[in-house]
């Protein structure tokens, strides 16, 4: 119930920066059934009409419904026509930038494999990348109980491995890649020499969308004293790409953090209205893709909303707040939908485990 009542308020303030041109269009049935609803905000408010908030109350209900159909992908097998068409609209260098940000941050180079982990719950993630670019195959690795602990997208074939490297080559942020590039002879094997890591603005590219579908973290919720918060946080060893990401978004705070095993980590976080809001711009144009950071950022997105109009202090706005919070991480990550995302993420491995034994025979 809080959750319609915090929609409510909530539809005034996505109207103040969403451009309701771009708004997806959905039944009139739901125009009909919310009209009384919009007609009441616009009498409390003033500044917005009916059909604005209309479209606005549609746009955040549709966000949430893409969540799941964004992501609720078939195995096509070759047909990749249906392919969702999440990249459709980047250009070559475009992700190619985005391939270079996931691959410095959950990615590999082996003896013989290029390789990028993900998440059980990113699976069909990693099989529409795989499709899309028509490069590898889905596999798995398991913990020492058997269980299944994360997919690969694993990239053998040398053939494979040159588009891989053509997409990311002049990309990159660090050395890590590029050195284990040549530790294993890449360059020999490929006929490719991969070029330095250099300095960009990672602001006007997708590479810190590939990243933080990679390392990042946004969260939303409350304070000990019940303040609505939100933070954009990304972790790695080395402060280098934190300090870069710094640098061109003019905001945020890199630090240290020592853990009890002796092992640290650098800190990179963001948590002012003021320091969000080039992240806000960016995102709303790189979407993430990753459905966990998709899901988190949107939550983010409204909580970012809230804050600078300063309706976190409206009555009710917490428990409403709550139930938000309660929607996005609780109903969505139920034991339930644990279970569907282990199963498809099987479905996703055993497709590609008879697709290479095939290709074997």
């Amino acid at each position: 119930m809080y959750f319609i009542f915090f929609l409510q308020a909530l539809i005034i303030t996505m109207g103040l920066l969403l451009n309701n041109n771009n708004m997806i269009s959905n039944n009139n049935m739901m125009m009909n059934n919310n009209m009384s609803l919009a007609s009441q905000i616009h009498l409390i408010t003033g500044f917005a009409t009916v059909n604005d908030i209309n479209n606005i109350y549609k746009d955040i209900l549709n966000n949430y419904k893409d969540i799941m159909d964004k992501y609720s992908m078939k195995l096509y097998k070759d047909n990749n026509n249906n392919l969702p068409k999440m990249l459709e609209d980047f250009t070559e260098e475009e992700k190619g930038y985005y391939l270079s940000g996931l691959f410095e941050g959950d990615g590999n180079i082996y003896t013989r494999t290029f390789s990028i982990v993900f998440s059980i719950e990113d699976a069909p993630l990693a099989h529409y990348l795989c499709q899309y670019f028509k490069m590898g195959y889905i596999d798995y690795k398991n913990n020492s109980k058997k269980e299944l602990t994360v997919v690969k997208w694993n990239i053998m074939k040398e053939s494979e491995q040159r588009i891989f490297t053509n997409y990311i080559n002049g990309k990159l942020l660090t050395y890590k890649r590029y050195d284990q590039y040549y530790k294993y002879n890449f360059d020999k094997k490929l006929n490719i020499l991969l070029m330095k890591p250099m300095e960009f603005n990672v602001l006007l590219n997708p590479w810190l969308m590939g990243f933080t579908d990679a390392d990042g973290y946004f969260y939303s919720g409350l304070s000990n004293k019940l303040t609505i918060v939100m933070k954009y946080e990304l972790s790695q060893k080395e402060s280098y790409i934190l300090d870069i990401i710094k640098k061109y978004s003019n905001t945020g705070t890199v630090y240290k953090r020592d853990f009890k095993s002796g092992t640290y980590a650098h800190i990179y976080t963001v948590t002012s209205n003021i320091g969000m809001k080039p992240f806000i711009e960016y995102f709303n144009k790189y979407k993430p893709l990753s459905i966990r950071r998709y899901r988190q950022y949107l939550l983010l997105n409204i909580t970012y909303l809230l804050r600078i109009n300063k309706m976190q202090s409206m009555s009710n706005i917490k428990p409403m707040f709550i139930d938000l919070t309660y929607f996005s991480k609780t109903l969505l990550m139920s034991s339930n939908m644990k279970n569907k995302q282990l199963n498809n993420a099987m479905i996703i491995i055993n497709y590609y485990r008879k697709l290479r034994n095939l290709n074997e025979k």
